[in-house]
């Protein structure tokens, strides 16, 4: 175990590996990306960690976004993949109508190569199984003319050459052909009768008055409208937002991307596109890329709320100090990178600009480090460690003190509801859940059941939580959690006061290391609990860590409340104990 998702380790030297999703597996015909690091030091290898699974979640969001994907041997077609064949061959329809106009109407124009139905049905054919067989023909044409075409994405041209070269049919069974080939079929006898009604009309010189398909009357609209925009030179046609909507929904589908994530995303493209002056994503260029690299390092913290009314432009030509982190501008140019990327591959844009936003590097990467002896003796020293008997406070008594006992994060703490400290077979425990809108957990492997410490029950936590119960009865000033002080956002959850306490706290007593930090307590807790010798699968039970070197997948629920006390309850800080005892005589606790 080493805390790092994707980090493993062989012969010494740090590998990444990440396993690829096992529908996306038959495009690259592999289980998985795995190459090594090239170095043994530990550190190093975190650092490079980061950058490395970026460019593996790249390629895999290239690969979810394929437009039509082959399984169990047979193409899959969506609404989007049918609007866009619809698309094809009214094009060529309408060129040919607007170029040739004159020789349909003297009838000296053969069209039949527009129409998809047109071969003569051989004998022993029904007219179902003649339908497929054009629809199959179509596809092949519209295929070969994706090849040809220099915008098409490599990974669609990709797809195509696997269907060469393997030869997987375009419609596996005839007799029971997908509802994609269906609806395909559909759509182009929709767009087959409005060519022979357009011909008509152009014939006898009527208006084209006659009843057009839902489907092809918006695709020619869209087609139209490409052709205005084109003659007036105009190129900026979808709004970024628009496009927003389809990553978001993709990140949120393929990803499982949380909305606090999404929404950090979305505020992160709007100061970007206001940097760059341009609303549509099909007017980005490469010196846009180039602008927002440079001029993302001097963006003020909170400019919206400090400059109300002020345009970014006049703000990034001043001479800013109070500027956001370089944490923050890798998390701005990151997702605009991945932006434009689902824009190219969605056919939006033709270049990514991938080498025009460069993200600066750390000199040194900073790994959070567990306290040592001496500094968990300041922390808990009883002159300076708070005092539970401040109501408005309270948080700042008990949390840190269940940070060192449990293998918490602290907004499993802070979320907690006075229904989360359960009874079960004798053992009082802390259910951490995301069952709740307020709620929320790093992953699945994070809900779980995490018994409280004898020494935390011995310092009279449960008779705070009596006390907050019956206080919650009483009035509706405490929303039933445990930690009410705390005050909930979007972007920080509950954990934005007890965090910047914490900070100021440490400082207060002599530790100011920048890698010791409130996450150090569990790694104080994961030292603490392999000192003990509690086995590794309880570890990760406890931790909500997956047993990823045995290949073992165990959460929480899955041991008897009782087992898991009797580990934890190993856990101890011998060379704690004086002190935790005057803080606890201190607080009149006993």
């Amino acid at each position: 175990m080493n805390g790092h998702n994707r980090l493993i380790r062989r012969n010494h030297t740090y590998y990444i590996r990440a396993r690829i999703p096992v529908a996306l597996v038959y495009l690259v015909h592999r289980q998985e990306f795995q190459y090594s690091l090239q170095t043994n030091n530990y550190y190093e290898a975190i650092a490079k960690l980061s950058k490395e699974s970026h460019k593996i979640d790249v390629k895999i969001n290239i690969l979810k976004a394929i437009n039509m994907l082959i399984k169990n041997n047979q193409l899959m077609i969506t609404e989007a993949d049918i609007d866009k064949m619809v698309k094809h061959k009214l094009r060529q329809a309408e060129e040919v109508f607007e170029n040739n106009d004159w020789d349909i109407k003297e009838e000296k124009y053969d069209y039949q190569h527009l129409l998809v139905f047109n071969k003569e049905i051989p004998e022993a054919t029904t007219n179902a199984q003649h339908e497929l067989e054009c629809v199959e023909l179509f596809i092949k044409e519209y295929f070969h003319d994706l090849k040809e075409d220099t915008k098409t994405h490599n990974s669609i041209i990709k797809m195509i050459g696997r269907l060469e070269k393997e030869d997987i049919p375009i419609i596996a069974n005839k007799a029971h052909p997908s509802e994609g080939i269906k609806k395909t079929a559909k759509a182009l006898r929709s767009v087959e009768k409005y060519v022979l009604n357009k011909i008509e009309s152009i014939v006898n010189d009527t208006s084209d008055n006659f009843n057009i398909n839902d489907r092809v009357k918006r695709c020619l609209t869209q087609i139209h409208n490409e052709k205005n925009r084109a003659s007036s030179g105009e190129t900026t046609t979808t709004p970024w937002e628009k496009v927003f909507k389809e990553f978001k929904l993709n990140k949120k589908n393929n990803n499982r991307t949380g909305e606090n994530t999404l929404k950090q995303n979305e505020q992160c493209l709007k100061t970007i596109f206001e940097i760059i002056g341009k609303k549509y994503v099909e007017s980005i260029t490469g010196n846009d890329c180039r602008m927002v690299s440079q001029k993302i390092h001097n963006l003020p913290k909170k400019w919206t709320e400090r400059y109300k009314g002020q345009k970014l432009k006049d703000i990034l030509a001043r001479d800013n100090t109070d500027v956001i982190s370089l944490t923050s501008v890798k998390k701005y140019l990151r997702v605009f990178k991945e932006f434009l990327e689902f824009c190219k591959v969605n056919q939006y844009i033709n270049d990514s600009f991938q080498s025009l936003i460069t993200i600066s590097r750390r000199k040194e990467a900073v790994e959070v480090q567990a306290f040592t002896k001496d500094e968990l003796k300041k922390i808990f020293d009883p002159k300076t460690y708070p005092r539970v008997m401040d109501k408005k406070y309270a948080y700042r008594y008990w949390i840190p003190l269940l940070a060192l006992f449990h293998p918490v994060r602290l907004n499993e703490i802070c979320q907690l509801y006075i229904e989360d400290v359960r009874l079960d077979k004798g053992v009082w425990y802390l259910n951490l859940t995301d069952e709740r809108g307020d709620q929320h957990l790093k992953n699945p492997q994070s809900r779980r059941r995490i018994p409280i410490h004898p020494h935390i029950l011995d310092l009279g936590f449960l008779e705070y939580i009596n006390s907050i119960r019956e206080a919650s009865y009483k009035t509706e000033k405490y929303p039933g959690r445990v930690f009410y002080q705390l005050q909930y956002s979007p972007k920080n959850h509950y954990i934005q006061a007890i965090s910047q306490w914490f900070g100021r706290y440490l400082k207060q007593v002599g530790i100011e290391s920048r890698a010791k930090v409130f996450h150090s307590y569990r790694h104080n807790v994961k030292q603490a609990m392999r000192d003990a010798d509690i086995p590794q699968e309880f570890q990760n039970a406890l931790a909500g860590w997956s047993g990823r070197d045995t290949g073992e997948r165990v959460y929480g629920g899955n041991f008897p409340i009782k087992k898991l006390n009797a580990q934890l309850s190993k856990l101890h800080y011998t060379f704690l104990n004086r002190n935790l005892e005057r803080i606890a005589a201190k607080n009149k606790i006993r």
